[in-house]
């Protein structure tokens, strides 16, 4: 494939000229800058993304960034990335990944930011690996006549100037490097086949035991995990659980195994390295902590004001899923921000090392990828908000709840049994006070080795 069949056919009848030029692979804007020897400024890419009235394609250069609030401000409505399914039922003449900046041709409404200096001679992705078009700044703007002009809703990448071969040249962080790629992803999973089972019985108000019994049963290896979570001391149960009916009607509950169920499926699909501080082994010690801990919060609060106890195990499972999609697409960056996490172990800066590091952090992956599988909405606020101090929004009690989590059981690995900062506002919402607070977590600790055994053998 030289350039998309599509881009040609538009460039020919508009009477464009242009040059195509070979520059190799590359994994985002900035790299294909580069490899083109070109100023960031003078390369333009698209961002494809959704809203209320479909695909919505924004076009900036390579230089900047795409600052989805202020473009959801500007336009008065939500717009986040488009999905997979999406995409490649529109540009199937292009390959994943290099969506050439041209709304028209492929009947998308387009917004450009017209406010930005750009060179006369531009370049853009001719939808097909290691190649760029080049052509007149003037021509490529004439091409978005019907383009909307907006202003403000990218974010410059400031550059450092750096020494090499052939002199001085312009690079950009890697975190806007990382943060291009993120926003070039094309390739989001689908939901599991399992998952999405239990997600429809889940909808059903009138599902029985018998029913997740059948679901849960295709899958022996989920039967498995079921049954060795439920035999677990934890719950001190006296008899051998050898069925999935047991481990419902007995010991577990249907809500408790259905939400794992539906846990254990999502998170089984992701495969990413076990060690390090946001491996597989570090990853279902917290998520089993705190789902567990979560839903003893949640026992424990006053009476009317309790949300479902099996809702806040679910969001204690997933709330950090954002690290399993990192580790997933994102390998190399993955791994490098476990490098910078173990060179400062301090649980508090986290967010600002990925923020840093990446350009964004695993909220945001978590929140794309658990909305695009439409998980209940209180499960993928959390996800998003789970670090934000002052939400008071929707489902307030559950990011309060799992922001309280966060705190009790970092307080805990700090080795620190000194709860004096506990979010006042977590508690206010909670309805609780810090002395119930302790003597749940007092209750969590004394499981410590039944929960971590269940967390390794899920991390095996």
């Amino acid at each position: 494939m030289s350039i998309a069949k599509t881009v040609k056919q538009y460039l020919d009848d508009k009477h464009v000229i242009y040059t195509v030029l070979e520059v190799g692979h590359f994994g985002s804007p900035l790299e294909a800058a580069r490899l083109a020897g070109i100023d960031a400024r003078a390369l333009y890419y698209p961002v494809v993304l959704r809203d209320s009235f479909g695909l919505l394609m924004a076009i900036l250069p390579a230089s900047h960034k795409l600052d989805f609030q202020r473009l959801s401000a500007l336009l008065h409505r939500t717009v986040e990335p488009a999905f997979q399914t999406q995409l490649s039922s529109v540009f199937t003449d292009c390959e994943p990944g290099l969506i050439p900046p041209l709304g028209e041709p492929y009947n998308i409404r387009t917004i450009i930011d017209a406010s930005l200096a750009t060179p006369d001679q531009v370049c853009i992705v001719a939808g097909s690996h290691g190649r760029l078009i080049q052509l007149r700044r003037k021509d490529f703007m004439l091409m978005q006549i019907n383009a909307w002009l907006g202003t403000d809703f990218t974010t410059s990448m400031e550059p450092r100037l750096t020494s090499g071969q052939g002199g001085t040249m312009e690079v950009l962080d890697q975190s806007h490097y990382i943060r291009q790629r993120v926003e070039q992803i094309t390739e989001l999973p689908p939901m599991p086949e399992m998952a999405q089972r239990l997600f429809a019985l889940r909808a059903n108000p009138e599902a029985s035991a018998d029913a997740l019994v059948e679901v849960v049963g295709l899958d022996p290896s989920l039967t498995a995990q079921v049954l060795r979570y439920a035999n677990s001391p934890y719950f001190g149960y006296r008899g051998d659980v050898d069925s999935l009916h047991v481990a419902i009607v007995r010991v577990l509950g249907f809500d408790m195994v259905m939400n794992l169920a539906m846990g254990l499926a999502l998170l089984d699909s992701f495969k990413i390295p076990r060690h390090g501080p946001l491996g597989l082994d570090a990853f279902w010690k917290h998520a089993i902590f705190s789902a567990n801990l979560m839903q003893m919060l949640c026992k424990a609060m006053p009476r009317g004001n309790q949300p479902r106890p099996s809702t806040c195990y679910l969001i204690g499972l997933l709330h950090d899923f954002g690290y399993l999609v990192l580790g997933q697409f994102f390998r190399d960056e993955f791994l490098g921000l476990s490098e910078k996490i173990s060179e400062n172990n301090s649980a508090e800066e986290r967010m600002t090392i990925e923020r840093d590091y990446l350009g964004l952090d695993h909220t945001q992956l978590g929140h794309w990828l658990l909305k695009a599988w439409k998980l209940p909405d209180e499960v993928v606020v959390a996800t998003r908000e789970h670090h934000t101090d002052k939400y008071h929004g929707p489902y307030a009690v559950y990011i309060q709840m799992a922001r309280l989590s966060d705190y009790l059981l970092r307080v805990h690995a700090s080795g620190e049994a000194v709860y004096e900062d506990m979010p006042d506002d977590a508690l206010k919402v909670l309805g609780m006070e810090q002395s119930d607070v302790i003597k749940v977590m007092v209750q969590l600790l004394a499981q410590d080795e039944n929960l971590t055994t269940m967390a390794r053998q899920l991390a095996a």
